[in-house]
């Protein structure tokens, strides 16, 4: 999986004056993709700002044939990490298809509305199940806690010719069916945190995670995961490859 850096916050589908102004920095149009009467857009674009990887982000705004571009892509854009999918139902509704990990791992909707007006034009946020009966679910690591008590599972599903083989990571009760998405996390951003995940002593999960996540460890989690109980013990490391297999 092909590491990308992302900014941690997320930004929600809102109102255009829930949207912060930028400083100056580098703006680079990527794509459109024009409704059928061609009379609004879809801009595909990165925005480029700082030292720390570039400081890129990447949005989808809508726009009017007739907006000026630099002046209101950022009164009407959301995060293109934010979601899996995005295009046009005739020419005055947008579905967006939200970022099914992310929807797992948060347990619920970031966007404030599931139907939302946006620059004369409907948006629809929809959740799509990325993974259908064309793929197979591939155990890369499992293990039985000290106690005996509980199985740790490290898997991913995969089919041929698809690179994008998200994590799932859960905690079950020993003999309990393993469950689709990982309960306790399940990776986003197409960035897997994790680097290796095993037992150590006291049913204590021993975790070892990339740098750039480690201070923001809590929030790569899924939230409404049924472990509460389970301790875990996070160390920075970016050299090893664990259990943790593409």
């Amino acid at each position: 999986m092909k590491f990308v850096v992302v900014f941690l916050a997320l930004a929600l589908l809102a109102i255009p004056a829930c949207f912060p102004d930028f400083g100056p920095g580098t703006f680079t149009e990527r794509s459109r993709t024009y409704s059928p009467d061609s009379t609004k857009f879809l801009l595909n674009y990165a925005y480029e700002q700082g030292a720390w990887d570039g400081g890129r982000s990447y949005f989808i705004a809508i726009l009017k044939s007739t907006d000026s571009v630099k002046s209101n892509a950022d009164k009407f854009k959301f995060f293109s990490y934010d979601v899996d999918d995005v295009y046009w139902q005739g020419s005055d509704t947008v579905i967006v298809a939200e970022k099914f990990t992310e929807f797992i791992s948060r347990g619920k909707s970031q966007f404030k509305d599931s139907i939302i007006p946006m620059n004369g034009v409907i948006v629809k946020v929809v959740h799509k199940d990325p993974i259908d009966t064309s793929y197979e679910r591939k155990v890369f690591y499992r293990e039985t806690s000290p106690s005996q008590k509980y199985d740790l599972i490290v898997y991913r599903y995969v089919k041929p010719g698809n690179g994008y083989y998200f994590l799932n990571i859960s905690v079950i009760h020993k003999h309990d069916s393993i469950p689709k998405y990982g309960n306790f996390y399940v990776s986003r951003f197409d960035f897997d945190c994790f680097n290796d995940i095993r037992w150590m002593k006291g049913d204590t999960l021993d975790i070892k995670v990339s740098r750039s996540c480690f201070y923001s460890f809590e929030d790569y989690l899924v939230k409404n995961r049924r472990d509460t109980g389970i301790r875990y013990k996070v160390q920075v490391n970016d050299t090893i490859r664990g259990n943790i297999t593409y």
